[in-house]
């Protein structure tokens, strides 16, 4: 099989691998396999401490941790790090013999070992405060080596390409009120539009860098949800919504969004979730536009007009005389009905479809008064 052709097939398996690490071992192996390279290393590294977090080493043996490793790791990549500042950013691709590295590892415990000479690796953008490097180590020089290098950096390309997918890059600029946090529920970010929110009114501030409400209830609401989007198994776990009442009007709607960055062979390693702050549910008009167009039962155009007026599930439910379970099925009908998928999208689309028949509507009246 041609380079180009391997170098494709690879390329698939980048793009294809997401969150299974087995996966990525498989495919970080197999360029190295034909890179003609004695092993590989790969390692996240963190920023702020200016040390690696997670190493793996990739050999004839597979994937493990090799001999004579912590040296080369805490001296030849870090001090790469070291020299860079934000005036000087890290070289994304570096080769030990520019430097004059000596680079002995080795990546066969047993005997006869396969040690490397010099090394060849990637150092992608940090993400979360990690840097995500890959090293390919090489015994002796191949005689295709430029090509295989030329490989190398374009698949490492991809492969950052890849991890990024899904990424969500947190924007300070935005005029959306959105609060970043970390796994452990502490404000990282916030963005204009929640600095303005939270400086002008009082339903929700940030006390010892964490979301707080004066109301037990809504703080206890908060939390359990903070739990429930990072808690184990919630890798790719649905948004959450939780409301919070307020004296001068409607209530809020904090919408709690995992925010996962995936390192491929080293999984999710820090999950964080962004709160968007929604300080007014748009007022909406007559929905039997929206019963019209999607078919929906005189039931769910009930349910449907008491979420625009601000209900939970709960209060729904109450208020209609029926189970929560009756209710989130009348909910999931329409959300089959609509092609909508949360309680936001259904409100945007129901305000939008009645904002529409009732400027319509005054348009009529205005032709019949002239």
């Amino acid at each position: 099989m041609r380079l180009d052709v391997h170098a494709s097939e690879l390329i698939k398996k980048v793009y294809s691998a997401r969150l299974d690490r087995d996966a990525w071992d498989k495919v970080l192996l197999e360029l190295l396999q034909l890179m003609g390279c004695a092993g590989g290393v790969a390692s996240l590294i963190d920023v702020a401490r200016n040390q690696p977090l997670l190493n793996r080493v990739y050999g004839p043996d597979g994937c493990h941790l090799a001999y004579e490793t912590d040296n080369y790791l805490s001296r030849v990549q870090l001090e790469h790090l070291r020299s860079s500042s934000q005036d000087n950013p890290v070289t994304r691709f570096h080769d030990s013999r520019q430097s004059g590295d000596e680079s002995y590892v080795f990546f066969r415990s047993s005997s006869p070992r396969s040690a490397s000479t010099f090394w060849h690796g990637g150092f992608g953008s940090p993400l979360d405060g990690l840097v995500l490097h890959v090293a390919a180590h090489f015994s002796e020089e191949p005689s295709n080596l430029s090509q295989a290098i030329g490989l190398f950096e374009i698949l490492f390309d991809h492969l950052e390409c890849a991890l990024r997918v899904g990424a969500r890059p947190f924007n300070s600029e935005s005029a959306r009120a959105i609060i970043r946090l970390d796994s452990n529920g502490h404000v990282k970010q916030l963005s204009k539009g929640a600095n303005r929110i939270l400086r002008e009114r009082s339903a929700l501030q940030v006390s010892q860098d964490r979301l707080s409400t004066s109301r037990p209830a809504e703080q206890s609401s908060i939390d359990r949800t903070m739990a429930r989007v990072l808690g184990e198994g919630a890798i790719g776990a649905d948004p959450a919504a939780v409301q919070i009442g307020h004296e001068y009007g409607r209530p809020w709607i904090l919408v709690f969004r995992p925010v996962s960055a995936n390192y491929g062979p080293f999984g999710v390693v820090r999950r964080n979730v962004d709160v968007e702050v929604l300080d007014h549910v748009p007022m909406i008009g007559p929905l039997e536009v929206v019963q019209t167009l999607f078919d929906l039962t005189a039931r769910e155009l009930q349910v449907l007009r008491l979420l625009a007026e601000g209900h939970s599930i709960d209060s729904l439910s109450a208020t209609i005389a029926v189970s929560r379970n009756t209710t989130r099925a009348h909910l999931r009908s329409i959300y089959s009905k609509t092609k909508t998928s949360s309680q936001l999208e259904l409100m945007q689309l129901s305000g939008g479809l009645s904002s529409v028949a009732m400027a319509h509507a005054e348009s009529t009246d205005s032709q019949l008064v002239n």
